[in-house]
Formats: structure tokens, C-alpha cells, sequence
């Protein structure tokens, strides 16, 4: 998260050789270049989005606000908001006190409608929302309400409900959560030297990293698993981190295994990549686009609404 106040780790990986390298993909912070002002602007009793005529579709409140967990402190809001609910996803990435009972739809809907509620209970504080708050904190602010799978669903929004800025909020935030969850510190500068790291996990040990990493991608919803492709990377980069940190350390790995063909698939292409060495690329490795293919094809139809290869 490239913003004032912010630090953020990166994961790197062991080659065969020793070396050092960053790993593939990197999990990295997006950089938030420009934030257009998001939802209506109105008094507070106009909270909901706007329709073609005009008109405003009422908020509602059917979610909860999760207990506390110790990791709100590094996703730090405006007085009188709460960030619990985001934070909540990096010891329980499979709990829904936002997103319960609903579908990917209807999460997009309440996510919107919540945003849009608390950029206008900004506003109508007389400090409207800003895209370069420091720490991020109108951005905490702002997507506070909304757990693991609200963001998700935002991410792989295809309707344009959601501007591409708030696409990369909702991308950065879950980068931040697997972040922390994995050991590595991602959050204000200033708390940086207080963060123990999860579970007491090294962030030098890549197979302690990427173990928690592959266990805790494993618990997000089956619509992020189905429907990201960064899931797809990110699981296959972690369990590729952790099996390289194991040869590494001369041990044999644990079969840590998604049960998804693709992500199988996506793990091939990066050992052949590191096979090859130096002068090849990644995105022209048959098993790299077979990986693709084989992810497009499994998304459900009423997820997705577009079949573009990246490579």
C-alpha cells in the first residue's frame, strides 16, 4: 500500500541454488494513484445508490460488527467507526459477519449501499472522505463494515457497481489480510515494531510463511477460490515458497495440496520456470497458460461474464 504512513512486507523466495529472489507473483500493495469521490453526495437520509432516475435505494444493516481480534489496530479508522470486520479475516478468513446468508449479487448490493452509508456519515461530520488519508485511514474507514468475502466480491465484480479505485482498495485490504496472516507486517510505519507476527511465525522462514499462507487461502469462500484469479496465484506462489523453503532446508515437504487442477497446474509452470532459468518468461510457458485455460473454464457462468486470458 503505497501511502503515507504505510509499510508492507514482501515475500521472497528460496531458488534452488540459494539465491534470493522475489517470488512469483509477488504479493505486493497496489498503488492507489487517484480516488474519485465514491457514492451519493446528500444529507444523511439519502444513504443507498443512486439508480438511472435518480432516485436512492435505502441502506440496510443486516450484518454484524465482529469482536475485536487484535489486528484492528493495524487497519486504523476514524473515532466512532470500527475496522473488526476487516480484520477479522486474518485469523478467521472464512467468517461472513457481512456477507452470511447472502449471494455474490446481494453482497455486491449491501457492499455498495454500506459504502456509500459511510462516505456520507463522513460527510456529514464536515471531513468528507480522502483518497490520501494518512495510513490509509478513510480507506479502513470507509470498507470497515465489509469482511473477506464482501471484498472479494468487489474485486471480481464485472457489472461496474464499483469503481476500479474502489476494485484496488478492496484488493490492497486483502493483500494486507493474507499479509499479516502469513507473519509478514503490512500497516502503519509507526506499529510497525509491536507486530509479533501470527502464530509467532518467522518471516525468514519461507516454509513456516508459506505453509500458513497455503492453509489460509485454503480457508476463503469457494466464490473467491472460483472466481480470483489472484487466489489462483497467491495459492500456488505460497505453496511454491513453502516446498522451495523445504528443499532448501533438506526436509521432505508436507503435501499441502488446494485440490484445484488449475492451481496444480500453476505450480508446475513455476518449478519449470525455475528449471529453465535465466531468458524465459512465465506467461509463455505452456503449463502457465494451460493453468489459465483450466481456470476460466471451471468459473460459473453466473460469476463471471468474460473468458480474457492474461498472457
Amino acid at each position: 500500500m503505497n501511502i503515507e504512513g504505510i509499510s508492507h512486507s514482501h515475500i521472497r523466495t528460496v531458488g534452488r541454488a540459494g539465491s534470493v529472489k522475489e517470488s512469483a507473483p509477488t504479493i505486493h500493495a497496489y498503488v492507489i494513484q487517484s480516488y474519485q469521490e465514491l457514492g451519493p453526495a446528500g444529507p444523511s437520509e439519502a444513504t443507498g445508490t443512486y439508480d438511472f432516475s435518480g432516485k436512492v435505494a435505502p441502506a440496510t444493516h443486516e450484518y454484524t460488527v465482529a469482536a475485536p481480534n487484535g489486528f484492528e489496530i493495524y487497519m486504523p479508522v476514524r473515532p466512532g467507526f470500527a475496522s473488526n470486520n476487516l480484520a477479522l479475516a486474518v485469523t478467521e478468513p472464512s467468517a461472513e459477519p457481512f456477507s452470511s446468508g447472502k449471494t455474490k449479487s446481494e453482497i455486491a448490493d449491501a457492499a455498495r449501499k454500506a459504502i456509500d452509508a459511510r462516505h456520507i456519515k463522513m460527510a456529514d461530520s464536515g471531513q468528507p472522505f480522502r483518497p490520501k488519508s494518512n495510513e490509509a485511514v478513510d480507506w479502513y474507514t470507509v470498507f470497515g463494515d465489509l469482511d473477506r468475502r464482501a471484498l472479494s466480491a468487489i474485486r471480481t465484480d464485472e457489472t461496474g457497481f464499483f469503481s476500479k479505485e474502489e476494485k484496488a482498495i478492496a484488493q490492497s485490504i486483502m493483500i494486507q489480510q493474507q499479509s499479516l496472516a502469513m507473519g509478514l507486517y503490512h500497516g502503519p510505519t509507526r506499529l510497525a515494531g509491536s507486530f509479533a507476527g501470527k502464530e509467532g511465525i518467522d518471516p525468514s522462514d519461507h516454509m513456516a510463511v508459506g505453509k500458513a499462507g497455503a492453509l489460509w487461502l485454503d480457508q476463503v469462500s469457494l466464490e473467491e477460490k472460483t472466481t480470483s484469479w489472484e487466489w489462483m496465484e497467491q495459492r500456488a506462489a505460497a505453496q511454491y515458497l513453502y516446498e522451495s523453503g523445504a528443499e532448501q532446508a533438506g526436509v521432505k515437504p508436507e503435501d499441502l495440496s488446494s485440490g484445484f487442477n488449475f492451481v496444480d497446474m500453476l505450480l508446475q509452470a513455476y518449478r519449470e520456470l525455475e528449471q529453465k532459468g535465466e531468458g524465459h518468461e512465465l506467461n509463455y510457458l505452456p503449463a502457465y497458460q494451460k493453468a489459465w485455460q483450466m481456470f476460466v473454464d471451471q468459473v460459473p457462468a453466473e460469476q463471471s461474464t468474460t473468458t480474457t486470458l492474461f498472457f
